[in-house]
């Protein structure tokens, strides 16, 4: 059951752990990879899964060890007392953003219960019941209050689902487009069709397809109009992964469009050509100059002599790299504290490579992400 590529890296790991693993292939579940570093030891590896591990088996058993995380790497591993191989699940989706209109509602002061039953009371009998079918119609109809009736459009099937939402924003596209390449891990193609600036990207998200499509429609006195269209498809998962994929969709792409702020798409005719053409060429050259890995590389330690810095958090702790003023550091906080001060530019380069080797290509997979690939998406994650 082990595939040819992993098996002579499998055959170090211990007896318990080989068996968990064999038993979650025969279930159907797949290795996405096996790598070296954190969380297991130098002397070990970490055998990462495309899916989490099936419930009969996702427990401490014998000699297997498990422990229920949730960071952006991983959200369950399972180990041995000694702590040197692991069996890693995928992370888990984010959690939904909390519904402030909601909670804003639930502050609010409540009507006085008698003034209530006076004014049932003061009604006849006919007219309450056309109040409350009023009331359902247009509870039935309404869309919620931060999201414009004609925002967004949700189309699913028995194997996927289709969201399109329209956004405006006051920043340009090629920041709108930073901005989802860090939270995909995916870089995104852009090209000019019918005069309008379209990007378009894909990933693996947990096992399931997904198609992106941002739209830059329309550029307005103060701010600009886009459109953002996402398809998923869990047609080739197993049947029983199904049910998993419909229900964390909506998470993902409430996640991926946390900070866009929904409209009704524009009119054909909306917005100023000149300054459509304008924005849209700005952002076609904003990285022109970034078209080898030197440059790349030069440009981030470039910003991290100025401040910036790299910061990943989990909850066994947090990672920051940055500029001493003199040395590149990085230090680790909480389970596993460490400091390590590198003597050379070079050093740090090759360091900071490995330590987002993982984190590049998680979308990719099989593939793995080129090194200039890699070097763009390492510089999204750096924090200004």
């Amino acid at each position: 059951m082990i595939p040819e590529p992993f098996r002579q890296q499998i055959a170090e790991f211990p007896a318990p752990l080989r068996a968990l693993v064999e038993a979650e292939l025969q279930a159907g579940n797949t290795i996405v990879a096996i790598e070296n570093g954190f969380p297991a030891a130098p002397c070990g590896a970490s055998i990462k899964l495309a899916n989490a591990v099936q419930d009969v088996r996702r427990r401490s058993t014998g000699e297997v060890v498990f422990y229920a995380r949730n960071n952006y790497s991983y959200a369950g591993e399972f180990t041995t007392e000694q702590r040197h191989f692991f069996v890693l699940e995928p992370p888990l989706p984010p959690e939904p953003e909390p519904d402030m209109d909601a909670i804003r509602k639930a502050l609010e002061p409540k009507p006085d219960a008698l003034d209530q039953l006076a004014q049932r009371e003061a009604r006849s009998g006919p007219e309450i019941v056309r109040s409350m079918m009023r009331e359902r119609v247009a509870v039935e109809n309404a869309q919620p209050a931060s999201i414009p009736k004609g925002a967004l459009a949700i189309v699913e099937t028995a194997r996927g689902v289709e969201r399109l939402l329209h956004f405006r924003d006051h920043r340009p596209p090629r920041e709108i487009q930073f901005a989802l390449e860090r939270d995909l891990m995916t870089l995104f193609a852009a090209s000019m069709q019918n005069d309008r600036l379209i990007l378009t990207a894909n990933a693996k998200v947990v096992g399931a397809r997904y198609d992106f499509e941002l739209r830059f429609e329309a550029a307005m006195p103060h701010t600009n109009c886009y459109s953002l269209g996402v398809k998923t498809s869990w047609a080739d998962a197993p049947a029983t992964h199904h049910d998993y994929y419909r229900n964390t969709a909506d998470s993902w792409f409430s996640h991926w469009t946390r900070g866009f702020m929904p409209d009704d798409a524009p009119a054909a005719d909306t917005g100023a050509t000149e300054r459509y053409q304008a924005i849209c060429l700005a952002s076609l050259n904003a990285e022109a100059h970034l078209d080898t890995v030197p440059a790349l590389q030069q440009t981030i330690v470039a910003a991290m002599k100025t401040g910036a810095r790299f910061t990943t958090s989990n909850k066994e702790g947090d990672t920051n790299i940055t500029w001493n003023g003199s040395r590149f550091v990085r230090i680790d906080t909480g389970d596993y504290p460490d400091t390590v001060v590198f003597s050379s530019e070079s050093e740090f380069l090759e360091a900071l490579r490995k330590f987002y080797d993982w984190e590049t290509s998680k979308n990719m997979y099989p593939e793995k992400a080129s090194d200039l690939v890699a070097w763009k998406l390492i510089l999204r994650l750096l924090r200004m």
